[in-house]
């Protein structure tokens, strides 16, 4: 923020103090004011600064505008041509608040032919020459102040907005992914819960689990970089030696991400399991111009990839790409646009059309001054004008080169000293190219190429190499003692070494906030998929499983009628995956499960003392996640369930013996997911496993005075609501 305000208002500081300047001591065309009226001039230029410094930075309006053009014209009726050209902003404050948008340039281009008409028209004193230059300077500065005041509100509109689009992006993801889920689970459970044969309720839910836990599975950290590193050390332990050429670069898109991992995943899984492979190539180009593409080759055995990545297959044509699996599997998905459109896209070739502009106005200051020094009879030196002739142009090629529009990448490190050379030496040997009173070579130049320096620089040398730019010009263009006046010049060209700074790092900056916008983005959907996996496997996963062991020990239509009612909650779980559900009721939970594990054979025992809602809604998923194992997993005969404020526990005697599977699956999702969850509200969950008892413990802090809600959290925005629910949010 403070970035992108900095040059805006230092640029209006030394217009404004250079333009008082000279009002008071500089050379005026015509006749002197009284100090009366160069004092009204001062009062116009500092409300002129102020109401600037407000419209451009901050926010404008009509009746901003109106008193600018007072405060611009109203000094030129006591001071005449004493009051050099006020309008440059006035331009610039047009150029952005006028409206409609499509009056804009044609207000501005009649403010810059109003400047040239009031000096030729009524201020004639000063001729025509002069009311040129006051046009020119109208027009370049406007353009100038423009650049800055737009590319400060483009970083500014980038910061602001960065959260919002993450937002929206996480929630288009997870809508995504809920209307695949209930088109391919809702269908299975429909026809569940319209039946009642026991034997075919539990057949659908089995199908039904497989495919949650494979969504649970697939929709899980599925960065491809995250998955290249997965894929080389799984093959790296299961003995096949892997090659990977991969370029650092992520996919645009985080959809073609996802697929592209997926891809990787599903292939490595099905070489594994299904063959034998001697070796793999894992080749990937995504950072690099055309399609983004993966390539998995093996040498040896390997199955047929067509069953295992038939899903994979539909998600890259659903972006536009194509998957073969022939001997290599090799997807290509057609590179996303970058998200550097509209304003983003537009602000480097803003700059560089500023900077040409004052370019072609410091060349055009050259010839002009040539021009007037001949028309009026003084000589010019030749082998000075050929010296100005080579070099300026040379200078403002490599200018123009600086902020040449390259994103992130840096000029030629040949560059900067060239121009440094060539600018001495139009100062040392063009000299004063025509007497002073002609104009000459401008000092200016001096600023342009110091504010390349401190663009390329590193502090503290950019600053002493800047400084001597600066002053570098005085001395050989005026000789030792420069006069007075000349030295207000020092002021503009630091304002001219303030716009190419700004010019230069400007648009460096938004094309680094589109970067993080972008990764923002990416990490704000892969950690939403993240939480649907996690809620598919917590949630859902449990009915199901739970449907299938009730299923497993029914005897009759009864037993039949009651699944369909499971089948039927377990379809409404679906149904809310992608929608804001209410959290789990723990009271329902700790019925459920004195009914399941009854069902079961396990004899309970619970003890409640009601916690919290934001901590009775974890306690929920984990007493819902941590039944379902005991069930499955465990030959228990006993299960103990104690609740209190702070701490849920869960203990039963079947836990097998040392080395094998455990319930739960120690280090399986099931617990890493609860894990999650207890860290996300402020917890903890612990596990026993010892003298045949499996114990799930989880406490949580009381919530403290600062967060009674313990909503904690993410930087980015996107986690901003506790509890234990489909999509977490």
């Amino acid at each position: 923020m403070r970035d992108s305000r900095l040059p805006l208002f230092a640029g209006l500081v030394l217009f404004w103090t250079y333009r008082v300047l000279l009002l008071w001591a500089g050379p005026v065309p015509g006749d002197r004011a009284g100090a009366a009226a160069l004092l009204a001039g001062t009062g116009a230029a500092l409300g002129l600064g102020v109401l600037q410094a407000r419209a451009l930075a901050w926010s404008g309006s009509l009746g901003n505008l109106a008193a600018q053009a007072v405060l611009a014209y109203a000094p030129l009726l006591v001071l005449g041509n004493a009051w050099r050209p006020a309008t440059p902003l006035l331009v610039t404050s047009v150029l952005l608040l006028a409206a409609p948008a499509r009056a804009r340039w044609p207000a501005a281009a009649a403010i810059v032919a109003a400047e040239f008409a009031i000096r030729t028209v009524w201020l004639t004193d000063a001729g025509a020459g002069y009311a040129a230059w006051a046009a020119v300077v109208t027009l370049t500065g406007g353009l100038q102040f423009l650049a800055l005041a737009r590319l400060g509100h483009l970083v500014r509109a980038l910061e602001a907005t960065r959260t919002e689009l993450a937002a929206r992006r996480a929630a288009g993801e997870r809508l995504r992914i809920a209307r695949g889920l209930r088109a391919e689970l809702g269908r299975r459970l429909s026809a569940a819960a319209a039946s009642d044969d026991p034997g075919e309720i539990t057949a659908a839910a089995r199908a039904a689990l497989a495919r949650a836990r494979s969504v649970a599975d697939d929709y899980r950290d599925r960065s491809l970089a995250a998955e290249i590193e997965a894929a080389r050390t799984v093959l790296a332990a299961s003995g096949v030696p892997v090659r990977v050429e991969a370029d650092a670069a992520a996919p645009r898109s985080p959809r073609a991400d996802a697929a592209l991992a997926g891809v990787l995943r599903r292939t490595v899984v099905a070489a594994l399991r299904h063959g034998g492979p001697d070796g793999c190539v894992i080749e990937c180009r995504t950072g690099r111009g055309g399609p983004e593409r993966l390539r998995v080759a093996f040498s040896g055995p390997v199955p047929s990839f067509d069953g295992p990545l038939a899903d994979s297959s539909a998600e890259i044509a659903g972006l536009g790409g194509r998957l073969a699996t022939g001997p290599a599997v090799a997807a290509e998905i057609p590179r996303a646009r970058a998200w550097t459109g509209g304003p983003v896209g537009a602000a480097p070739w803003l700059a560089f059309a500023v900077l040409l502009v004052l370019e072609l106005d410091q060349l055009g200051t050259v010839a002009a001054s040539v021009a007037m020094a001949r028309g009026a009879g003084v000589a010019v030196d030749p082998a000075r004008l050929a010296v100005a002739a080579v070099t300026l142009p040379l200078v403002a090629a490599l200018q123009l080169y600086h902020v040449l529009p390259r994103g992130e990448a840096r000029p030629r490190r040949w560059a900067l000293p060239a121009q440094v050379v060539l600018v001495l030496a139009a100062f040392v040997f063009a000299g004063p190219l025509v007497p002073a009173d002609h104009g000459g070579l401008p000092a200016t130049y001096g600023g342009l190429v110091a504010g390349v320096v401190l663009l390329n620089v590193r502090p503290p040398w950019s600053w002493a190499a800047a400084a001597a730019l600066l002053l570098m010009p005085f001395p050989l263009l005026y000789g030792a003692r420069p006069p007075a006046v000349a030295l207000l010049t020092l002021l503009g060209s630091a304002a001219f070494m303030i716009t190419v700074y700004a010019l230069g790092r400007l648009p460096v900056a938004a094309a680094r906030l589109d970067r993080a916008r972008r990764e923002l983005v990416r990490t704000s959907v892969l950690r939403e998929r993240l939480r649907i996996a996690r809620d598919v496997h917590d949630l859902l996963g449990s009915q199901l499983s739970a449907i299938i062991i009730r299923g497993e020990l029914a005897a009759g239509p009864a037993d039949g009628a009651r699944l369909a009612g499971l089948v039927g909650a377990a379809l409404a779980t679906v149904r809310s995956i992608g929608a804001e559900p209410a959290p789990l009721r723990l009271a329902a939970e700790v019925e459920s499960a004195r009914d399941l594990l009854g069902t079961a054979g396990v004899r309970v025992r619970v003890t409640v003392v009601e916690p919290p809602a934001d901590v009775a809604a974890l306690f929920a998923v984990v007493l819902r996640e941590s039944v379902t194992n005991v069930v499955r997993h465990a030959r228990a005969r006993r299960c103990e369930i104690a609740i209190t404020p702070g701490r849920l526990r869960v203990s039963n005697d079947g836990a097998p013996r040392a080395g094998a599977a455990r319930p739960g699956g120690g280090g399986g999702s099931g617990l890493a997911n609860l894990r999650s969850r207890a860290a996300e509200a402020g917890g903890a969950l612990a596990v026993e496993h010892a003298a045949g008892r499996f114990t799930v413990r989880v406490e949580v802090p009381a919530a403290g005075p600062s967060d009674p809600a313990r909503l904690g959290g993410d930087a980015d925005g996107v986690d901003p609501v506790a509890g234990a629910q489909l999509g977490h949010r």
